[in-house]
C-alpha cells in the first residue's frame, strides 16, 4: 500500500482523479463510441439514399422530356388529320376538282352543282351543295363511295335515284334504258372562324363569314 498517499488530500485528488478516468472510459465506451457508428451508418445511407434520388430524378427527368416529345408528335399528326378532315376555308375549287374527277373515274356525268346556304358554326361551318349526276347503277353506288372517302370530310345524303330522261339517254347515247339520274346532297365542314379581337359577334352576325346567311 506504499503507493497510496498517506495524507488525506492526496487520497481524495488521487479518488477522484480514478473516477473522472473510469467516467471518461464510460462515455466513449457506452456513448461516444456507438453514437459514432450509429452517425457513420447514418450518413452511408443518406449518401445512398440521395444517389437513389438523384438516379429517379435524372430518369424522371428523361422519361418526362421523351414522354413530351412522344405526345407532342401524336398532337401534330392529330392536328394533320383535323386539318385534313376539316380544313381552315373552303377550298371550293379543290372540293370541285375533286369530285369531278371521281365522275370522270367511275364514268359519271356530272348535270349541276349548285351551292346551298351555309350553316355556321361554331367550332365548324356546314358548307352544302346540291348534285345531279347520271350513269348506271353500279357506277352511281361506287362514286357516292368515292365522295365518301375523300380526305377532307364530306357526307352525301338525300340520295333520289330515278330513271333518267330521254333526252339525257339520247344524250349520252344509252341504247339499253338503264341510265338513271341521282339528285342528291353533300354536307362537308370548314373550321369556323375566330371572333375579332376585342369583341364578339353579335347574335345572329357571325363575323368573317363566307358564302353569306343562310336564309
Amino acid at each position: 500500500m506504499a503507493l497510496l498517499p498517506s495524507d488525506q488530500r492526496s487520497q481524495v485528488m488521487m479518488l477522484a482523479t480514478l473516477v473522472a478516468l473510469a467516467g471518461g472510459y464510460a462515455f466513449w465506451h457506452f456513448y461516444y463510441q456507438p453514437a459514432s457508428r450509429q452517425i457513420s451508418a447514418t450518413a452511408t445511407e443518406i449518401d445512398s439514399l440521395q444517389h437513389i434520388v438523384d438516379r429517379v430524378k435524372q430518369d424522371l427527368a428523361q422519361g418526362t422530356v421523351e414522354d413530351l416529345r412522344l405526345k407532342v408528335e401524336q398532337y401534330r399528326g392529330t392536328l394533320g388529320l383535323m386539318r385534313r378532315l376539316v380544313p381552315e376555308q373552303n377550298e371550293v375549287p379543290a372540293l370541285i376538282d375533286d369530285i369531278s374527277t371521281k365522275a370522270k373515274v367511275r364514268g359519271v356525268t356530272i348535270g349541276r352543282i349548285d351551292p346551298l346556304a351555309v350553316e355556321p358554326g361554331p367550332p365548324f361551318d356546314t358548307y352544302r351543295y346540291r348534285l345531279e349526276i347520271m350513269g348506271h347503277y353500279d357506277q352511281l353506288g361506287e362514286y357516292l363511295s368515292d365522295i365518301a372517302s375523300l380526305p377532307r370530310i364530306v357526307v352525301p345524303q338525300e340520295v333520289v335515284l330515278k330513271p333518267a330522261s330521254q333526252a339525257a339517254q339520247r344524250l349520252l347515247a344509252d341504247t339499253v334504258g338503264a341510265l338513271l339520274e341521282a339528285d342528291f346532297a353533300i354536307r362537308t365542314f370548314v373550321k369556323s372562324p375566330a371572333p375579332p379581337p376585342g369583341g364578339r359577334p353579335g347574335p345572329g352576325k357571325p363575323a368573317g363569314r363566307p358564302g353569306g346567311g343562310g336564309e
